[in-house]
């Protein structure tokens, strides 16, 4: 995968209500968003802060543009920041992309 997260995991997803959210449980890791394009692959990113790591995850999105995902995590130490594209293009966000908002758990 070419696509990079956004550089800060506390930088709020742009302005406008166009971007996509997400929701993460901590314990089993579960993904939760909306304002995704319907039926479409969404790439995952879960950045292993500690380890400085990223994982590329991708999942499909319902009609409704609506993501549910239970991640595959491996044991790691401190935070994880989880972030989701559609790929959508923006020309503020990393690569180029339109990104969630950042959850860290």
């Amino acid at each position: 995968m070419t696509d990079l997260p956004p550089n800060d995991p506390n930088t709020p997803a742009p302005a406008g209500g166009a971007a996509p959210t997400i929701t993460a449980t901590a314990g089993c890791v579960v993904i939760t968003g909306a304002g995704f394009l319907p039926h479409h692959d969404v790439t995952i990113c879960v950045t292993y802060t500690a380890e400085d790591i990223s994982d590329y995850l991708t999942y499909t999105t319902g009609p409704r543009g609506d993501l549910y995902a239970e991640l595959p995590t491996s044991p790691a130490t401190g935070a994880l920041h989880i972030t989701a594209t559609d790929h959508r293009p923006h020309p503020d966000g990393a690569s180029g992309l339109l990104w969630s908002n950042t959850q860290t758990i």
